[in-house]
């Protein structure tokens, strides 16, 4: 089980990378189309990555938990 966790925390950590990089792109991209200011585009990219963190942390935590219950590949 310990191997299991840290394979799942090394894959927590690049799903994290990877989404939050994403998500800034994403809203980089639009907030540009719409025209608004570097402080505002700054903000939003900050709130995007924070948000795909702790949504891929909130998944991990489940699998984790899913995992751990016994019984629960039934």
């Amino acid at each position: 089980m310990t191997l299991l966790k840290i394979v799942l925390n090394a894959l927590r950590q690049v799903l994290t990378w990877c989404a939050s990089s994403r998500a800034q792109q994403f809203v980089e991209d639009h907030f540009r189309k719409e025209g608004y200011d570097e402080d505002s585009i700054d903000i939003a990219r900050q709130t995007a990555a924070l948000l795909a963190g702790a949504l891929i942390a909130a998944l991990m935590e489940q699998i984790l938990q899913l995992i751990a219950t016994p019984g629960a590949s039934r």
